[in-house]
């Protein structure tokens, strides 16, 4: 049976979500990252009339384990919706393959045993209801190629007919996005990222590919799918009865002419030790002064940041008390920014509050030392201190 989650968390935690349903928790308690705290309702509410995702983008992640080196033994399917820029639905299936043979080297890789999934219905058992979600969406996987095959050649041995259906490849993304990068295995790419997961889950594997093709339209500042592959250069694979065809460049001969004049760009939290040939660093106080001349890179900075942090959740655990916010930022991006660190918002200050925010006015002394955030004593901060604590903590 298919284990489908509605997560119901704060939109900017929908875009890169870990997920805090019940079922979903329970399916996954021994994973390494932290669960979520719940949102209080009246913030919940705010945060749904107020944010917009950053990458409005429509498709379904989907991911494959196969119980052997034969691509028509799917024993393992994870599936990913995502509605513009929002996660909106995760399933996952165990399947019993055909023939029932698993390779002992394929369960060493993703853990699935035949008792596993001795008991379990076969594809074409399934496939009425997978098909339900992905018709009339665009198909994503890291490394579509040996997805779109096993799809197809367990279509092919069920004897079920394979629809028609378009794709894209989140490593071609990638390449094209982060080209400074040296791997472009999902787990390379999420670790750089901060993205958290269980490698060789294919619901853990489809839920970071969803997230890594969110951050590379974000990087890429797109409007949708089509217009992230439109400056990517990349022509979108298809599949079908007749075979498949994977994302292509659209343009070969513009890739001497990207060499000479393209630069390295990257979201804000990227190390520049990861990237060769990158100007100085602005220094905090060439960046506050940025920012003030210019408030829609004020406002693009602060998201960017939501983005990362959201991703390591430095105030895990951490109950803060929102006393008076600065005047470059409105209450409600303060609160998201807290929320996407992973904190619980408090409506009144009590003893169990960790962190009080205040005006930057009524903090004057204030070291960026990222050990504050283990101290035991409340700490006051201001929102300035508060938004370069969360970037010392987004680069280390």
């Amino acid at each position: 049976m298919a284990s489908s989650v509605n997560p119901t968390c704060d939109q900017a935690s929908v875009v890169y979500n870990n997920v805090h349903a019940k079922d979903f928790e329970n399916r996954f308690k021994t994973l390494r990252y932290p669960t979520r705290n719940p949102l209080p309702k009246k913030t919940f509410h705010n945060l749904l009339s107020n944010f917009k995702p950053l990458f409005p983008a429509s498709f379904t992640a989907i991911d494959f384990e196969t119980a052997s080196r034969r691509p028509d033994s799917a024993c393992q399917l994870g599936l990913v919706k995502v509605l513009e820029g929002r996660m909106v639905e995760q399933c996952c299936w165990l399947i019993r393959p055909r023939p029932f043979h698993f390779h002992p080297a394929n369960i060493r890789i993703h853990g699935i045993s035949p008792n596993q999934v001795a008991m379990e219905p076969e594809f074409s058992e399934l496939w009425t209801e997978i098909l339900a979600k992905i018709t009339d969406s665009v198909l994503v996987a890291h490394n579509a190629s040996f997805d779109m095959r096993v799809l197809i050649a367990t279509l092919r041995t069920q004897k079920l007919p394979i629809p028609d259906f378009e794709y894209t490849c989140t490593r071609a993304i990638a390449k094209k996005t982060w080209p400074h990068q040296r791997r472009f295995g999902l787990k390379p790419l999420s670790d750089w990222l901060g993205i958290r997961f269980q490698h060789h889950d294919a619901l853990e594997d489809a839920m970071a590919c969803a997230k890594l093709l969110i951050a590379a339209g974000i990087d890429q500042e797109s409007a949708s799918l089509s217009d992230l592959e439109k400056k990517l250069r990349l022509k979108r694979g298809r599949a079908g009865s007749w075979g498949m065809q994977g994302p292509t460049t659209k343009q070969r001969r513009a890739k001497r002419r990207e060499k000479e004049s393209s630069t390295v760009t990257t979201l804000p939290f990227i190390k520049p030790s990861d990237v060769t040939g990158l100007a100085p660093v602005q220094t905090n106080a060439s960046v506050k002064e940025t920012l003030r001349d210019h408030p829609e890179a004020n406002h693009r900075h602060l998201q960017r940041l939501m983005i990362r942090i959201e991703f390591i959740r430095p105030l895990a655990d951490k109950k803060v008390y929102l006393s008076r916010t600065s005047t470059q930022f409105s209450t409600s991006e303060i609160e998201r920014l807290i929320l996407c660190a992973g904190a619980t918002l408090q409506e009144n200050l009590d003893e169990s509050t960790n962190l009080v925010i205040q005006d930057h006015q009524s903090v004057n002394d204030f070291c960026c030392d990222k050990g504050i955030l283990n101290r035991s004593a409340r700490q006051t901060l201001s929102v300035d201190n508060l938004i370069e604590l969360l970037k010392s903590c987004s680069i280390s």
